[in-house]
């Protein structure tokens, strides 16, 4: 076969692919309304990256590439393997291609909810089912439907995506927005993304962010505990981000209970909407605070932000109960690749969260897998 060949075959190839991305993590909703203007932008914008990826060893191989850059493409490779022969993701040849983002980020997810409910939007896709976001791949597209929604009568949250899984429809690459993550970011999210390729229940966005965040995390420490663990610069930047994330944490979370308890109370709506607006102010200024005594710079984009409750809607799609995804993984003792290859099986469950719970509040043990 010719190059001519083979490059029409890679390109036709990739269009098709294209075309069946639509529904993949919030890409394509038909039964929303989807107008055949998003399915061209979701579409163009796989298949430019599907065409504009090389292959890793040509990027490891190519000596204007920065050798610390290379240090983090093997990073990613190192985890991919570890991912797959000691916690049992799925395998896949992800992560063996390159793709430089020449205007970052790589995409962005749209999160909606009514101004006096903390529930999700939810965007319903042909394939991967309703999904408690919605993707583009240009900041103006999202901005338009941020604007239709707000007029619809919902807060809208946007924030920009580094990384995100096809569920193996495509040979997912290294954008080259990861190679600035920190060693433990990098691999942590190389390992929630492949948590999806593995795990995914369909229309139970909550569940598969939440699974993919414990293990990505959890995942994390156990990869480098193979390694022979962190150096004390790595230990004490660790230690620092899960103190600020802790805060961050304990404020969602009663920020959430406060608002829960505001929305169903009696009361005018008009009233409510001005009480809520205090409550935000209040969490948000506690959280600054708690930060400066903490000594740290993080989440800067987000004291950036009008707080809504759209925003805290995508925190907790990605963080629930912590102590429970923790109370599964002590009934595996612990065993990280146990208690996935039990997560597996909750594939066709119409409720995961409420089969978790049952197990734990049942005592089950790793044995019961």
């Amino acid at each position: 076969m010719s190059l001519a060949q083979a490059g029409t075959r890679r390109w036709t190839r990739a269009l098709a692919g294209a075309l069946l991305v639509v529904g993949i993590l919030g890409f394509v909703s038909f039964l929303e309304g989807c107008s055949v203007g998003y399915l061209f932008h979701v579409g163009k914008g796989q298949l430019k990256i599907v065409c504009g990826s090389k292959g890793t060893e040509a990027v490891l191989g190519d000596p204007e590439v920065p050798e610390s850059e290379k240090e983090k493409i093997r990073l990613v490779m190192d985890a991919k393997a570890f991912g797959e022969e000691a916690l049992g993701l799925a395998s896949s040849k992800n992560y063996t291609r390159y793709y430089l983002v020449k205007h970052p980020p790589v995409a962005y997810n749209l999160t909606a909810s009514p101004r006096l409910s903390l529930e999700a939007y939810r965007w319903c896709f042909p394939i991967a089912g309703c999904l408690p976001y919605k993707g583009f791949f240009a900041r103006e597209k999202a901005e338009r439907e941020s604007a239709r929604m707000s007029k619809r009568g919902y807060d809208t949250y946007t924030r920009p995506v580094g990384a995100y899984s096809t569920l193996g429809w495509f040979k997912d690459p290294i954008f080259s927005t990861m190679l600035q993550y920190g060693d433990t970011a990098l691999v942590e999210v190389i390992l929630h993304e492949m948590v999806h390729r593995t795990i995914f229940v369909k229309d139970q966005g909550a569940f598969n962010e939440g699974v993919a965040t414990f293990v990505g995390e959890k995942g994390m420490e156990a990869f480098f505990r193979s390694r022979g663990g962190l150096d004390p610069g790595q230990i004490e930047a660790l230690q620092q981000k899960r103190e600020a994330k802790r805060l961050f944490q304990e404020t969602m979370f009663d920020l959430a209970d406060r608002l829960r308890l505001l929305y169903s109370a009696e009361g005018e709506e008009e009233d409510k909407l001005a009480s809520r607006g205090r409550i935000f102010q209040e969490a948000k200024a506690s959280f600054q605070k708690g930060l400066e005594a903490l000594g740290s710079t993080r989440y800067g984009g987000i004291l950036r932000q009008d707080w809504n409750n759209a925003l805290l809607v995508s925190y907790l799609t990605y963080h629930q109960d912590p102590d429970l995804w923790q109370a599964l993984h002590d009934g595996f003792d612990r065993d990280l690749a146990a208690m996935v290859d039990w997560l597996k099986q909750l594939k066709g469950e119409k409720d995961p969260m409420a089969r978790i719970e049952q197990w734990v509040a049942q005592g089950g043990e790793a044995t019961n897998h």
